[in-house]
């Protein structure tokens, strides 16, 4: 008994330093989302075409950096990994800081993941962490408490990112830049103290026997995540990274409303979030992720004609609120299906087939943008994602764990 209480307290303070680490670094994340397609367009002068071009680098670089991350981090530990993806951020923004050259800036998106898709939802830039960091939250959460204790991040990582949004009020650029640099290495100084229960992967005969039995199962379940990621990937990715610019630009915002825009969407999508775990107890994985996706398309749909600012912004909150709302259910059936040895490598799989189309959906809604306007972008993500609905329906409606809930905590 006594054993058993001081892992508990081991894994709160895990739990507590991981939470620390995420909520810095979402933070820094909520005005760098808000700020640098901002600071590409009004300062430097860049147009959409080039700053596709520099948010589909950080979009390519990240689920290329992430598949590899992730499988390391299964082979040698996660905690190691998770130190040098948190690093690659602040440096990123040290670049952005000293120097406007157009390759530099290519350089520094696709080390600090800017404009991957996903904006503030879920927490902001920086989807290289996730692998590990989503696998070390397994490991110290069982299946009854898993959804809730997801939820709670994503609720702290997205009150952060809201309450970050808000020095997008602040006017200087550099300053912001700063700030985000020296917050962001204390989201990596955080993890310094955590603890790891990682055993490296055995190589015997029967261990190879018993890997080759999982595997198959495994790689299955991980391919039917990738599927619905590359299809949320190139939806997200035609809008979620310009939005800033389109509410600029379109609806005549100045960067402080965008940002609190941004934070207001954030403190709202937290308060949708806390409801995750009660949605999925009572309805399931699937059929909550599939409800919510649905009417967030919705709003998706209608963004673009929206008649002013109020109208705009409206949909805008209620389209990442809904959205926001079945991740924790996702993450958490993720980690509930697939073996404690392929998590990181899961998550890994699963951010690169999400952030690789996003990549080139990115890179090419700026163009179409400069030369077609916003509808186009905004009705062809809207397709896609009414069309991962069905896939989602296809692949997980009549799996028993998808179909219910896990989570038996109250």
């Amino acid at each position: 008994m006594a054993e058993e209480g001081n892992a508990n307290n081991g894994n709160r303070r895990n739990l507590l330093l991981l939470m620390v680490s995420r909520s810095t670094r979402s933070f820094a994340a909520g005005f760098i989302a808000v700020v640098i397609g901002l600071y590409y367009t009004n300062r430097l002068g860049l147009s959409l075409t080039l700053v596709g071009i520099i948010f589909g680098a950080g979009a390519l670089a990240t689920p290329i950096l992430t598949l590899f991350t992730g499988r390391m981090a299964d082979l040698y530990g996660r905690k190691s990994l998770l130190l040098l993806s948190l690093l690659l951020l602040p440096g990123s923004l040290a670049i952005v800081l000293v120097s406007t050259y157009f390759p530099l800036l290519v350089v520094s998106a696709a080390m600090g993941g800017f404009g991957i898709a996903g904006g503030l939802v879920g927490g902001g830039v920086g989807a290289i962490a996730a692998p590990m960091q989503t696998a070390l939250l397994a490991e110290k959460t069982s299946s009854g408490n898993r959804t809730r204790v997801f939820s709670i991040f994503t609720i702290i990582s997205t009150l952060s990112g809201s309450t970050g949004a808000l020095l997008s009020n602040i006017h200087s650029y550099h300053t912001l830049f700063y700030l985000a640099l020296i917050i962001s290495l204390v989201s990596a100084i955080a993890i310094l103290p955590v603890h790891e229960d990682f055993k490296r992967p055995e190589h015997s005969e029967v261990a190879r026997r018993e890997k080759t039995a999982k595997t198959s199962r495994n790689r299955k379940i991980i391919s039917m995540f990738s599927a619905t990621g590359t299809l949320n990937g190139a939806s997200q990715g035609l809008i979620i990274p310009f939005l800033p610019i389109i509410l600029r630009l379109t609806f005549n915002m100045s960067n402080g409303q965008i940002g609190d825009l941004f934070s207001v969407g954030g403190f709202l999508t937290a308060a949708a979030t806390t409801l995750t775990p009660y949605a999925t107890k009572k309805i399931g994985f699937v059929r909550l992720i599939m409800a919510t996706r649905t009417f967030s398309t919705v709003f998706l749909v209608v963004f673009p004609f929206a008649p002013g600012i109020l109208a705009a912004s409206l949909f805008y909150i209620v389209f990442t609120a809904l959205r926001a709302m079945s991740l924790p259910s996702q993450q958490a059936l993720m980690m509930t299906l697939v073996d404690e040895e392929y998590r990181a490598s899961a998550t890994g799989v699963n951010q690169t087939a999400r952030l690789l189309p996003a990549a080139g959906a990115t890179a090419a809604s700026g163009s179409v943008q400069d030369y077609l306007g916003i509808l186009i972008p905004f009705e062809l993500a809207s397709a896609i994602s009414f069309f991962n609905v069905f896939v989602y329906y296809r692949f997980f409606w009549k799996m028993p764990a998808a179909g219910s809930s896990q989570d038996t905590s109250t």
